[in-house]
């Protein structure tokens, strides 16, 4: 296994954690899907409340 340059390292080290913020946004976006279809597809379907 090659050694890293200390270059390297700190390039790695400072650089901003793309694959997190990815899997955030994919889960924040099917929360808000999931909220989405229970409030208008389930709730809202069934009329006001008698």
């Amino acid at each position: 296994m090659t050694e890293l340059s200390e270059d390297e390292q700190r390039r790695i080290l400072e650089a901003p954690p793309k694959g997190t913020w990815a899997v955030i946004l994919v889960i924040g976006i099917a929360m808000l899907l999931s909220w989405l279809y229970f409030f208008f597809g389930l709730f809202m379907s069934h009329g006001p409340v008698s």
